[in-house]
């Protein structure tokens, strides 16, 4: 049986700096039933990530209620179990039906807070997480099934764990069934599920009682302490595990890792740090569900601001006079980074169900006391490296802000992006590759699956890969989303969008490529519907600089008036250069990795030339990330 867990350290820095409200908590653990884990985030030479665990009277046989926070691990359940059923249009954007097997009829849960009322994996996800939505648990719950919840999470090393309740009125036969589920899209059948029911024994030989009083199902007080020995479970330490293995894959063994694609990763670190203000789909209501809503540590109590250079990665709950909150914190600004979690049982009276807990009074006061100090703690300590957060930051670069394409960088900087864009032809590759490296120019390459997938290609994207160039995505084929005349006329639906996108996803991942964040569109032509379902799915739209006639590389004398010859586009960037007060400053020059045969004049060619000019000119050459991010 696990002891209780206090490190000295731990105590002495909160005792330190404690006011007397925050002391007297701690004083009293048996009223309070306080639990800590700080976690120290060291990074080698080479950014990775090692962790220093500091507990506070951790004790995984004190029960407490988990409350909401069982919905994270459910979250990470529903894209495995997506992943494992590796099936032909499935995933987590499919619209998703939820069928009732109780009543005997039929009934379709549909979602309007979506953008097309249609309900998906992804939009529960994103509900758990803004506002830590019931309903979207439920749903999860109903997909994943009772019995794999447990069989996962018991196979990942977690035992203790149990999720054997919705969050609805049902008994305890009623939860282990769930309801038949179906996924269809364009009104087509992709995944048919079947009602289910568990038939796992669970291990329920320890009596759980908390308080002297409680209200029951019929609002009638009973005089005796309430049983929790069949409720859900969640130990702290499982649960901030679980919370390292979706953030740091690497830093836990192998099984203990949810089977998440890269794509699945980006999704999760945006909406786990996302606030309610920052969704559209679903909008909300930022008097009931402001800022820090679902923020306990630093930032709930007295509805406080965070700051825009402050992102927490986390999963609360509360219910029944306990709050939990199991957080990571990342200060862009600062370059700190922690873990922190805890809980709280705040119920003067001890009379459960009767909604009258000191929430406001004593438990958000105390998550915002303990975060401020190990914040405080974090800033002033050193490191042995600087902490490079930009995978973090560019999760969540973008939210707040209405979605709008990039199309240059900073001007004030002498920086530039050269980007490729490629789709049938890669005949410039080669020498493209080998000029970039012998003038030591990185680049980015935006390629589209077509390209990922044709064999005869790919030699020349591992090369890439490996020579440092930022390598992202095109779309799938090649489609042209609005009319050229009439730029509002949309040619394709935002299902046919995130189809073809999500197809070059996995042509991407194939070649080992991580999750993408910016997308340049085919024939870089868009309007705001595609700005619009480019952020939707977490990516930022990004399109060259107008100015220079550099796109008409890929132009041929059969085209006409069109055709531009390689001296021609050469010197529009000369002279863009030397006419713009700022030059080329943080522009982005795009040119084609290939062209068509009928081009005999392959402006590639020129392409040394080019560099050498902007590098006799001071420009550094960077990639898109860099261009766009002012901390790398």
């Amino acid at each position: 049986m696990a002891q209780p867990k206090t490190d000295r350290f731990l105590e002495e820095l909160l005792l330190k700096h404690a006011s007397p409200a925050l002391r007297h908590v701690l004083q009293h653990p048996d009223s309070f039933h306080c639990q800590l884990i700080y976690t120290q985030i060291n990074r080698d030479a080479k950014n990775r990530p090692v962790f220093r665990h500091y507990y506070y009277h951790l004790d995984a046989n004190q029960y407490f209620n988990p409350a909401s926070t069982v919905k994270m691990p459910l979250a990470f359940l529903a894209l495995e179990k997506l992943n494992e059923l590796n099936m032909q249009g499935l995933d987590k954007y499919t619209p998703m039906f939820t069928d009732s097997a109780f009543s005997g009829q039929s009934r379709v849960y549909r979602d309007t807070s979506t953008e097309n009322g249609l309900p998906s994996i992804a939009q529960y996800i994103k509900k758990v997480f803004l506002v830590s939505d019931n309903d979207a648990y439920n749903r999860l719950y109903e997909f994943i099934g009772q019995q794999t919840i447990h069989e996962k999470l018991w196979a990942k090393g977690y035992p203790r764990m149990r999720i054997v309740r919705r969050f609805v009125s049902m008994n305890e036969e009623e939860n282990r069934h769930t309801n038949p589920v179906r996924f269809e899209r364009d009104g087509k059948l992709i995944y048919d599920q079947p009602a289910a029911v568990s038939t796992l024994t669970y291990d329920f030989s320890k009596p759980v009682f908390i308080g002297k009083a409680h209200y029951d199902r019929n609002e009638q007080l009973v005089n005796t302490p309430m049983d929790f020995t069949r409720h859900n479970n969640a130990p702290l330490e499982d649960l901030q595990q679980q919370l390292q293995s979706v953030l740091f894959p690497a830093s836990v063994p192998a099984s203990k890792r949810f089977n998440l694609a890269a794509d699945d990763y980006r999704f999760l670190y945006r909406y786990m740090a996302a606030l309610p203000f920052e969704s559209r789909h679903p909008a909300y209501d930022t008097t009931e569900f402001f800022d820090s809503y679902t923020k306990f540590f630093r930032f709930k109590a007295g509805k406080g601001k965070i700051p825009p250079y402050i992102r927490v990665f986390n999963k609360t709950g509360w219910s029944y006079g306990f709050l939990t909150d199991v957080a990571y914190f990342a200060d862009f600004k600062n370059k700190v980074e922690f873990m922190i979690s805890g809980n709280i049982y705040v119920n003067r009276d001890g009379v459960l169900n009767d909604n009258k807990y000191e929430y406001e009074e004593i438990g958000y006061p105390f998550f915002k006391e303990v975060g401020d100090i190990i914040y405080q703690h974090e800033l002033q300590r050193n490191r042995p490296h600087e902490p490079d957060l930009s995978l973090f930051e560019e999760a969540t670069a973008g939210l707040g802000q209405p979605p709008a394409a990039i199309t240059r960088g900073d001007t004030t900087k002498k920086r530039i992006a050269i980007v490729f864009t490629g789709h049938e032809f890669a005949d410039g590759g080669r020498h493209i590759a080998d000029v970039l490296k012998k003038r030591k120019a990185p680049a980015s390459f935006f390629l589209t699956g077509t390209f990922y997938e044709t064999e005869a290609f790919a030699p020349l994207i591992r090369r890439l890969k490996k020579d440092g160039h930022y390598l992202g995505p095109h779309s799938g084929r090649h489609l042209l989303y609005c009319d050229w005349a009439k730029r509002d006329s949309l040619l394709v639906t935002r299902r046919q969008f995130e189809d073809d996108l999500a197809l070059n996803y996995r042509a991407m991942e194939k070649h080992g490529l991580p999750a993408p964040h910016y997308f340049l569109p085919p024939y870089e032509w868009y309007n705001d519907s595609i700005v619009q379902w480019t952020s939707g799915l977490g990516l930022q739209l990004v399109n060259f600089s107008p100015g220079t006639r550099s796109t008409a590389d890929y132009t041929y004398p059969e085209m006409g008036k069109s055709y531009r010859d390689s001296e021609t586009i050469l010197q529009s960037i000369l002279h863009f250069e030397n006419q713009r007060p700022a030059g080329l400053n943080g522009f982005i020059l795009l040119l084609h990795i290939g062209t068509d045969p009928r081009r005999i004049d392959k402006f590639y060619f020129q392409l040394d030339k080019l560099i050498r000019y902007l590098q006799r000119n001071q420009y550094e050459l960077v990639t898109i990330p860099r261009l766009l991010s002012e901390d790398l």
